[in-house]
């Protein structure tokens, strides 16, 4: 009896997913939060090295805006100083960003570790060859 509804069970589960096509689900809300979102970089890492200064207000933010407009800057300048300008690309089919600033693209491949945690490592294709680990700007 068991496993006639067993069997039934799955022949319902399987129906129900049957010519059903998944979109891919948009990275645009987890970097800007339909608006603008701070993220620090809270890992520079190159092999089994990080970079990164261990103090947080002397490492260094992404800002990125909903229209595609991004800036990079030391946290402790912000305010102060206009940091490096930029503009964004996502490209969720691929998990890609790309980051162009005047001279330079920023190039990686995007692993979403939570809501609260992005790896960034960098293509071939990238002029910055550091691994980033971006992690929220916390609430004061």
């Amino acid at each position: 009896m068991r496993f006639l509804y067993l069997i039934l069970f799955i022949g319902v589960l399987s129906s129900c997913s049957r010519g059903v096509e998944l979109r891919p689900i948009s990275l645009a809300p987890l970097f800007n939060d339909s608006n603008s979102k701070i993220w620090i970089i809270s890992e520079v890492n190159s092999g089994n090295k990080n970079f990164a200064p261990r103090i947080n207000v002397e490492k260094d933010v992404v800002i990125f805006y909903q229209n595609g407009k991004c800036v990079f800057q030391p946290m402790n300048t912000i305010g102060d100083i206009d940091g490096k300008r930029g503009e964004y690309s996502l490209y969720p089919d691929e998990n890609l960003i790309s980051l162009f600033f005047t001279q330079e693209k920023w190039e990686f491949n995007i692993k979403v570790q939570s809501e609260n945690k992005i790896i960034l490592s960098p293509t071939s294709k990238s002029d910055i060859k550091y691994q980033l680990v971006l992690i929220p700007f916390p609430e004061i």
